[in-house]
């Protein structure tokens, strides 16, 4: 009788955990996996230069194994660190053809899916597969989590690599195993190669200094100090890359391409933590808010208040430990930091490591809702904690898109009709064109479309650079691309017999630009006639020699 009811204990939990795992499999597949990103202009790969650069990184990586970004003929360092593009190499050579834009977008989906089932497989190695089944649940309908599952942007990767460093600290901790805290500093040190911000979770490795000392104290000692050099050798190729590309390790991509803002502004100062709190707090309250980075890959929303109050419930069954000293710390430094900085543009995203965590909180009263559903006065809190819990996985209420009225939207529902109706990727749609129609020809190619969007596409043949200086590229002390620099482009182009092109998403597009287009003598711009659907190619040719001319504006 005994084994029947402990068999019944082990089971039931086990079966409820994997059946809210697969309902967090489910959602996922419809919310993430499933879309078609031919119907969305997400092929388009904005936010720019964010998510242009990431993707230029990885394919330069696969041709010349050294990441940087090409504008004409000049080979220069992105702004952001190298570690989302290695990611991404894989993917580059599964895909083929066409299909190779899709590789920032297919890795940041394998790594949301592979979180799912580390967390889901965390808690049942823990025994504690119903816990694992409620917070894959929480995970997969966290909107910051699908929203960013579903982008071209570096968030899900490095957050990935975070929460794997708590897990396993955790279990280093709990076990008294040192070698999974040194595995624990290696993944932290490792997402610093794709977001630098993780530098601050490093509190976390204080987890070493608090193990058990057995032994002599030179070797607790030495273990401590093994620790962060694990940490600092897997943080070291961007450190390498930094100083081999700026001269110094502690210098960026910001520092060559933006230096005025690094030199008239402070990076943190508690004088931005009112406006980034402010930010936070307008979408808690279920405030309008403006734009957001969410908003081109999903709702615009990152959290809902029923996940943050779940969250605050679940900081009553805390039980302080070793480990939950060093997690706290290392969360609250990586939250100051945050709230300090001086972005330019507040986006709840910089939090997304701090939101995956919170689900470790969230999910406890959860749990102990669920062992006191039918235990006499338990039940009206575990009714009210099992509502929280459904408005959490819903996202209800909540807010949806530019400063809608009402908040009375589900992000679970929005999650799955995201891409609804179809919308045409207009520049990627050109520079498609454009490579069917002159594959098999070298070329230049001027175009306000972002040219490091169109050289990591086009053939090696060509090269893309902008019409003029009026670019995203324009603000470096280092390099500069104006007027002159387009027009010694185009003239050394025609010297050495290189057809020089320009490139427009549409006709309107044209008429409106194609006065900015450097002006040869004894040369003119001319329509290609095959020119196919909306994109418009022009082609700078001898007077009078391809038919009639461009009307001047």
């Amino acid at each position: 009788m005994r084994e029947v009811i402990k068999a019944n204990f082990t089971t039931v939990p086990f079966a409820g955990g994997a059946l809210l795992f697969l309902c967090a499999l489910t959602f996922y597949y419809f919310a993430v996996l499933r879309i078609d990103y031919s119907k969305t202009m997400l092929l388009d790969l904005g936010p720019h230069p964010d998510a242009t650069e990431y993707f230029a990184q990885a394919k330069a990586l696969g041709r010349n194994a050294w990441p940087y970004i090409q504008i004409g003929y000049d080979k220069l360092p992105s702004r952001y660190p190298p570690g989302y593009p290695v990611l991404m190499l894989p993917w580059l050579k599964l895909l083929p053809g066409g299909d190779v834009v899709l590789a920032p977008f297919r890795t940041n989906q394998t790594l949301g899916l592979l979180l799912l089932l580390a967390v889901f497989a965390f808690y049942a190695y823990l025994a504690m597969p119903l816990t694992g089944g409620f917070a894959a649940l929480l995970l997969a309908t966290l909107p910051g989590f699908f929203t960013f599952c579903r982008s071209s942007l570096s968030d899900i990767s490095a957050s990935v690599l975070v929460v794997l460093a708590f897990m396993f600290s955790y279990l280093g901790v709990k076990h008294e195993r040192r070698w999974k805290i040194y595995l624990s500093a290696v993944l932290l040190g490792l997402s610093i190669n794709i977001r630098i911000q993780s530098l601050f979770f490093a509190p976390l490795l204080l987890a070493i200094a608090l193990l058990p000392v057995r032994g002599r104290r030179t070797q607790w000692f030495l273990h401590c100090a093994a620790v962060p050099a694990a940490f600092v050798l897997a943080a070291s190729p961007v450190l390498v890359l930094n100083a081999i590309q700026f001269h110094s390790p502690f210098k960026t991509g910001y520092d060559f391409w933006i230096p005025y803002f690094s030199e008239n502004h402070l990076f943190f100062s508690l004088r931005y933590v009112p406006k980034n709190a402010a930010a936070l707090w307008n979408e808690f309250s279920l405030r309008p808010l403006g734009y957001h980075t969410a908003n081109i890959f999903g709702t615009g929303t990152s959290f809902v208040p029923a996940f943050i109050l779940l969250t605050c419930a679940g900081l009553f069954f805390i039980r302080f430990d070793r480990f939950v000293i060093c997690a706290f710390l290392a969360s609250l430094a990586f939250l100051a930091v945050i709230l300090s900085h001086n972005y330019r543009l507040v986006d709840a995203r910089y939090y997304l490591p701090l939101l995956i965590l919170a689900i470790a909180v969230a999910v406890l009263p959860v749990t102990w809702a669920a062992k006191n559903l039918f235990i006499g006065r338990r039940i009206i809190i575990a009714l009210a904690v099992f509502v929280l819990f459904g408005a959490a996985c819903l996202g209800y209420p909540s807010r949806s898109s530019y400063n809608t009225r009402g908040f009375d939207r589900s992000q679970a529902w929005d999650a799955l009709h995201f891409g609804d109706p179809p919308r045409a990727s207009l520049q990627f749609a050109a520079q498609r064109d454009f490579a069917r129609l002159l594959k098999r020809q070298p070329g230049i190619v001027l175009s306000d479309i972002d040219p490091v969007y169109l050289n990591a596409l086009f053939p090696r043949s060509f090269v893309a650079a902008p019409i003029d200086g009026n670019h995203q590229y324009k603000w470096s002390y280092t390099w500069r691309y104006d007027r002159q620099q387009a027009q010694a482009l185009v003239h050394n182009g025609l010297e050495q017999s290189i057809p020089v092109y320009a490139l427009f998403v549409s006709r309107n597009d044209m008429v409106t630009k194609q006065s900015r287009l450097p002006a040869v003598p004894g040369y003119e711009w001319h329509v290609l006639n095959n020119s196919p659907g909306k994109t418009t190619i022009l082609k700078l040719g001898p007077v009078g020699s391809e038919g009639a001319a461009l009307p001047s504006n």
